[in-house]
């Protein structure tokens, strides 16, 4: 059956599982290619894909309707990888103020209670994950174990890994973000 991104997104609105695996399938590599070449780095092209993937399938009903399907599906990977970047500029940033704060700061006591701080609300962001992509991301991001790895030991297939895997961080990037706020009121707060 020959490749027609119109009718293939028409039936992935329908929530036609096959047919998003064909497009799946048709884009991932070239959009590795172009998302390691903007990253040079594998892992972050590889999260990059899934998060177009993820966002494809979230706004299907959206991408069924575009004039222009493919130029939908490429935006998508273009905003993906702008957002990824926007996000490492901000993370810079905010590193940058965190150092240049700790430096002005003659209280290592303040220091250490800013990163337990960082780390009791990631504890409890990642405590918030259902049991299964709680163990998957905690597999993956904390011990660096490969999705391959975590599908052999949990008995599951590297798809369903990466699926929760891709659900787990979405849903760690929202709960971050709103937590974001806090901590830098929290850093303000403690160098002002």
């Amino acid at each position: 059956m020959p490749f027609d991104i119109t009718i293939l997104l028409q039936q992935v609105s329908c929530d036609d599982e096959a047919a998003f695996r064909r497009v799946f399938d048709h884009y991932k590599a070239p959009f590795y290619s172009v998302a390691f070449k903007m990253t040079h780095t594998a892992g972050i092209a590889e999260e990059i894909v899934q998060e177009v993937f993820v966002t494809l399938w979230v706004k299907r009903r959206l991408a069924a309707r575009a004039k222009n399907p493919e130029g939908y599906i490429f935006t998508i990977l273009h905003n993906c990888i702008y957002a990824h970047f926007r996000k490492l500029a901000q993370e810079r940033q905010l590193k940058s103020k965190i150092v240049q704060a700790t430096e002005e700061s003659v209280n290592p006591v303040e220091t250490l209670l800013l990163e337990k701080e960082h780390r009791i609300i990631l504890e409890k962001v990642i405590s918030g994950l259902p049991p299964q992509q709680k163990i998957i991301y905690q597999l993956a991001k904390q011990e660096g174990i490969s999705r391959e790895e975590i599908a052999r030991r949990l008995n599951i297939s590297p798809n369903t890994v990466r699926n929760h895997l891709a659900a787990a961080v979405e849903y760690l990037r929202v709960c971050l973000k709103k937590e974001a706020s806090a901590i830098i009121w929290a850093v303000i707060w403690m160098y002002v």
